[in-house]
């Protein structure tokens, strides 16, 4: 019984520890099997939900893989520990193929040949598990064809512990507003102040899978709510982005915004004549094209994993908002 309740406590429906870094998840996952283990080194009887969540937490933990075998980088993740994660994965034969298609809380994410994607629309509270968290609600990845592209800055475990500037929302692909944390960040404890309200929908329409997601993060401090639409074409490597800022309440307050992408190392870039359109050349060779509805800027950023931090390129789209609402329509595809 006290078992079945700590799981209760760390584990949500879906199978996902409640920190939403996966190292933690598998960690967690790790205990469950000693512990099981240990059971039966002194021949004492294991009940089947034990089992029945080892199974669980394993074939949802294959799903949160990048293409090219990485983890996400969502709240403190990292890599450091990948080929221990690898070998308790292939402890089982057989793996049910796993979706997110009836869970309204957590790291999202979508899958095919070629593509994966992940999508923040972890819900934060109040609670010591969830003291790990970052400030990055409605951030994704996205990786295609054996590489990352968009990713977090990423998180090191070199002082013990990930340092607060990485947890903060401009570290991650997502909408800010006025250069201000989504979540109010404290070091070793639960978000003072966060969204109350973080909601997701997924759904299929003409050969395309769509994330929805919003969150009301801003409406206190600036009365906004912010959606993010993700349309992944199921049949080819393309993601239309349609990230949307509406007021509340109608004020002449400047309101500045950015929309950050974080590319990942080794990306080079080159604009087009109309500064709409940025061309992306990876490592492996691989062409992908960033359109927007407004001229791109690019900036300096850094990606934190391995313990090491490596100079990059981050992608943003900015401006004032300046009516009730306000949507910035955006688009990434490889050629």
């Amino acid at each position: 019984n006290y078992l079945n309740k700590v799981i209760r406590n760390n584990i949500d429906n879906l199978g996902v520890h409640k920190s939403y870094n996966i190292l933690e998840h598998a960690k967690f996952l790790n205990n469950l099997n000693e512990l099981k283990n240990i059971f039966l080194y002194f021949n004492y009887q294991v009940s089947e939900k034990f089992d029945e969540i080892i199974l669980k937490m394993t074939s949802i933990l294959n799903e949160y893989f990048h293409k090219d075998g990485s983890i996400p980088l969502f709240n403190g993740a990292n890599n450091n520990y990948n080929e221990v994660i690898y070998t308790a994965i292939n402890k089982d034969e057989y793996l049910k193929s796993r979706d997110f298609s009836n869970t309204k809380n957590g790291l999202a994410f979508y899958s095919d040949k070629n593509l994966k994607l992940f999508f923040d629309v972890v819900q934060p509270n109040k609670y010591k598990v969830s003291e790990g968290l970052s400030a990055g609600t409605l951030s994704f990845e996205l990786s295609c064809i054996n590489e990352k592209i968009i990713t977090n800055c990423g998180a090191s475990e070199s002082s013990g512990r990930n340092p607060e500037y990485l947890r903060y929302s401009a570290a991650h692909s997502t909408i800010i507003l006025q250069n201000t944390n989504i979540s109010e960040i404290r070091e070793n404890n639960p978000h003072i102040k966060f969204p109350q309200e973080v909601k997701f929908n997924l759904f299929s329409k003409n050969n395309s899978t769509i994330f929805e997601g919003s969150h009301n993060g801003y409406m206190k401090k600036f009365n906004k709510i912010i959606k993010r639409n993700l349309i992944i074409d199921n049949n080819s490597n393309k993601i239309n982005g349609e990230d949307t800022i509406i007021s509340l309440q109608n004020n002449n307050d400047r309101i500045i915004y950015h929309i950050r992408f974080h590319l990942k190392d080794g990306i080079s870039y080159n604009f087009t004549n109309n500064k709409k359109n940025i061309i992306l050349r990876t490592k492996l060779k691989n062409i992908w094209i960033f359109k927007s509805d407004i001229e791109l800027i690019v900036e300096d950023s850094i990606y934190v994993d391995y313990n090491k931090t490596i100079p990059t390129k981050q992608i943003v789209i900015k401006g004032v908002i300046n009516n009730s609402k306000q949507t910035r329509k955006w688009s990434f595809e490889k050629q």
